[in-house]
């Protein structure tokens, strides 16, 4: 978090199952995330902008995640939306506190294709976006001295995709020799046609695999990306937590970024 005068802004990762992405389209209606904690300072703040960053499909282009989106604020996470990938729930959430509503217009058109970036101004409208938009947590609810939690959750508008099947499918493929428990290793040696990992992976990325190949499950950490070498090369900050397998595909955690812009 930054804070300079009366404005601030938090950043905050959202986090999204690898196995999830792996599992292809997450269509329009369903669930991308669902409640994660964001600590703000204690007492009310008034949300002046929401920027939305988010990495491409997993295909050689890269093909940029430029779909419109709904993101939820709530003061606890007591009920879920639902099961990332899937439909979201229909329960009472009587704690929500705030939405913010993002169209395929809040992307730059000529955005760059390895982070699309959106941005509630771009939409012509900030009523329509849902800001400026007044948030408070419940006291006492921070982890830390002078910040209370607050909850966010996001919900497709449309057909956002980081892998799964046809042209659509992730190349990120791990590329070793023989098809099960290879060595793990610090430097990863990836393949794909037409690929290059550098418009998909950067440096602080953690990246798990969205397959099971071999021994290693779904969702195993491989580790957190040190850089990205070359086209076929990524190095990690310590060796690989997880065997290497030929064929499983490795996907970046976190592939959509938040920045709120507050005025205290």
């Amino acid at each position: 978090m930054g804070q300079s005068g009366k404005y601030f802004s938090i950043t905050k990762k959202i986090s999204v199952a690898a196995s999830v992405q792996n599992g292809g389209v997450i269509g329009d209606g369903d669930l991308i995330s669902d409640w994660q904690a964001i600590e703000i300072p204690k007492g009310a703040g008034c949300l002046k902008s929401l920027t939305l960053l988010a990495r491409p499909k997993g295909n050689s282009s890269p093909t940029p995640n430029t779909f419109a989106c709904e993101i939820f604020f709530s003061t606890t996470n007591t009920f879920s939306l639902g099961t990332p990938g899937g439909a979201v729930t229909h329960y009472p959430m009587p704690d929500m506190i705030g939405l913010i509503k993002l169209d395929g217009g809040a992307f730059g058109t000529n955005t760059t294709n390895g982070t699309a970036i959106a941005t509630t101004g771009n939409q012509g409208n900030e009523e329509q976006a849902g800001v400026p938009l007044v948030l408070q947590g419940n006291p006492t609810t921070g982890d830390n001295v002078g910040y209370d939690t607050i909850y966010v959750g996001i919900m497709s508008g449309g057909d956002w995709t980081f892998g799964g099947a046809g042209s659509d499918a992730s190349l990120n493929a791990i590329a070793e020799a023989g098809t099960a428990g290879a060595a793990s290793t610090q430097v990863i040696t990836m393949d794909g046609s037409g690929m290059d990992v550098r418009e998909h992976f950067a440096a602080g990325d953690v990246v798990h695999i969205g397959t099971s190949v071999g021994t290693p499950a779904a969702d195993s950490l491989i580790g957190t990306i040190a850089s990205a070498d070359s086209a076929t090369q990524v190095t990690l900050t310590s060796t690989s937590a997880t065997d290497l397998v030929d064929g499983d595909i490795l996907y970046n955690i976190h592939p959509i970024t938040l920045v709120l812009g507050f005025e205290k």
